[in-house]
């Protein structure tokens, strides 16, 4: 299953760097694209009154071998930049690592990103990839946007179970601390106290079992639905 990752890294380990750390301002987001070919060519979208000092910025970023002002709309610059052949850093670990870029956003000596992998192991991989090369990483997300939201699952999970776990995220049951209590959570789903800790619970059990062990056939009586699961 495929792994979103959202990434904070300190603008020194990509592009822009004396842009966003000179100028508190700039706000510098990339246009999501399609690469076509081997070539990585990426667009910016930058504010107009900042776009003086992403020029100076490009000029002298050896990961950047040309750009090109391409339009201004709503009060922003649209920038084309052509990579360097030979790119290092946060990119080369990715690639490394099969992964690709969603999104991202520079900002207050920051670029946060979405990267998505093919699994787990990948993001591992990008990971280690910029441990290798003194790259700051901070991870402030993962999640699986594939799981489908259709009746059990596909994680032995039954409808009512999973009503139920939705209701206790929304009221804020899994929050710390706790924003409703089981009586409340209870009366919210028509259930009794017991029959509501025994639906999550049941409920949790089976999307933990299916996450954390990848899919191993092992199963227990536990997980079984009950009368008072449907």
């Amino acid at each position: 299953m495929s792994v979103l990752a959202t990434v904070e890294l300190p603008a020194d380990a990509f592009v822009l760097d004396s842009a966003l750390s000179e100028n508190p301002g700039i706000r510098v987001r990339l246009e999501r694209v399609i690469p076509v070919g081997s070539t990585f060519i990426p667009y910016f979208w930058a504010s107009d009154d900042s776009i003086d000092a992403i020029e100076a910025a490009l000029q002298v970023d050896d990961d950047i071998d040309s750009f090109e002002i391409l339009d201004s709309t709503d009060g922003e610059t649209l920038v084309r930049a052509e990579w360097a052949e030979d790119i290092d850093g946060v990119l080369d670990a990715l690639a490394t690592a099969d992964g690709s870029i969603i999104e991202g956003v520079g900002e207050a000596n920051t670029w946060t990103f979405s990267f998505r992998f093919r699994n787990h192991d990948d993001l591992s991989s990008f990971y280690r990839a910029c441990v290798d090369r003194d790259i700051r990483i901070d991870i402030q997300s993962i999640h699986n946007p594939g799981i489908p939201e259709t009746f059990g699952l596909g994680f032995d999970i039954t409808e009512a179970q999973r009503e139920a776990l939705m209701t206790a995220l929304e009221a804020g049951y899994y929050d710390v601390p706790r924003n409703i209590n089981l009586t409340d959570l209870a009366a919210e789903l028509g259930l009794s106290d017991t029959a509501t800790k025994q639906r999550i619970s049941r409920g949790t059990a089976a999307l933990l079992r299916a996450t954390l062990t990848h899919g191993q056939e092992e199963t227990t009586d536990d997980t079984k639905p009950t009368a008072e699961d449907t």
